[in-house]
Parts: C-alpha cells; sequence; structure tokens
C-alpha cells in the first residue's frame, strides 16, 4: 500500500514541476531558445500582414539550437538564414518532431542566405552548425495571416426552399394542366365502360 501512495506522489510531483521550453527530445545538452514574434504590417501590401521575427545572433558553439511557436497550416510561412561573413560556413536544418531528422536542410558559405517556404502547424525546431566560429548571422522567420476561406452552407432556409417550389410551379404549370385532363378523360372513360356493363 505504502509503494503505491509513494508511486502516485511520485508522478503527482512530475506532473506539477514546472516545465521547461525544451520540444522535440529532453535532452539536457540541448537547450533550445525560443524565438518570439512580433506584429507585421507593410502599407500598400495586404499579403505582407502576418507576424515576423527577426533575430541577429552570433554563435561560439559548434551547434545551437532555436524553435518557434503558434504556426498554423492555413498561413504560409518563410525562413531565412542570412550571413554576413565572408568567412562563415554554416549549415542550417529545419526540424520538426525531433532534432536528429531533419525535414529541410540547407548550407551557406561565406556571405549568403539560405532560405525556405513552407506551411506547417504549430512549432518547429532549427538546428544551427557552424563549422567555423565565430559567426553572425540574422535568423529571419515571417507567417502571414491565416487565410479567410469562406464556405459556402450545406443547409438552404425554408424560406429559399418555398420560393425554389414556388418557381417550379410558375414555370411547369402546363403539366399539372396535362395531368388533370388525362385524369379527368380516365375517369371519364371507366365511368363510361361501367355504364356500358351495367346496361
Amino acid at each position: 500500500m505504502k509503494q503505491k501512495i509513494l508511486v502516485l506522489f511520485a508522478v503527482w510531483l512530475f506532473m506539477h514541476m514546472p516545465a521547461k521550453a525544451q520540444p522535440f527530445n529532453l535532452t539536457e545538452s540541448v537547450q533550445p531558445v525560443e524565438l518570439n514574434f512580433t506584429e507585421y504590417k507593410k502599407d500598400g501590401d495586404e499579403k505582407a500582414k502576418g507576424r515576423i521575427s527577426i533575430n541577429t545572433l552570433s554563435q561560439e558553439k559548434d551547434t545551437l539550437y532555436y524553435f518557434i511557436k503558434g504556426l498554423s497550416m492555413y498561413a504560409p510561412t518563410y525562413f531565412s538564414l542570412n550571413s554576413s561573413d565572408p568567412a562563415a560556413d554554416i549549415k542550417v536544418n529545419l526540424c520538426k518532431e525531433n532534432w536528429h531528422s531533419f525535414h529541410q536542410t540547407g548550407d551557406v558559405k561565406g556571405k549568403g542566405i539560405w532560405k525556405s517556404q513552407f506551411k506547417t502547424e504549430g512549432d518547429f525546431g532549427i538546428m544551427v552548425i557552424a563549422n567555423k566560429k565565430p559567426v553572425r548571422y540574422v535568423l529571419l522567420v515571417w507567417t502571414g495571416d491565416e487565410m479567410k476561406i469562406e464556405m459556402p452552407s450545406v443547409f438552404k432556409t425554408a424560406n429559399s426552399a418555398n420560393i425554389s417550389e414556388g418557381g417550379w410551379l410558375k414555370r411547369n404549370w402546363w403539366l399539372v394542366v396535362v395531368g388533370a385532363a388525362i385524369v379527368l378523360i380516365g375517369l371519364f372513360v371507366v365511368f363510361k365502360l361501367k355504364k356500358k356493363s351495367n346496361a
């Protein structure tokens, strides 16, 4: 009984510990830095509206890790790493589930830029490997506003159904008249045949 109580207490304690921002894995040696968005608007260009994160960084370690949150599958995302260092030799990996599998990868040598456009939901990680140190670069992430897609209703209102029925009767009144005439002629013939058979 005591062991069960201790296990329950340990689980409760673990669940209530303050969680560190550590996406993709729980390796203590990896301490990713969160990059934050700010609102972005460009006068005269509605497509440029969204959020942006621009970070000028200096790297003295072999590998640094960053991540960004709050992305929507319904909004485009643009990423770039821009180096102004002529001696730069940088590799960049974009990750989603963990730091070991790369969804996109690129290289920047000297003064150059590597960029990518994609859509994703939630967050993604950025791994920057510097083959020559120290190195300075700019990380830019821009995400646009979510696209507003108007979906037509699959339901019709009662008023529209009544209007459409009334419209059909107005256009096809002659079918009703012909149908009624056929029924009357049929009844007349049946009545005459019954009269002859009774006589």
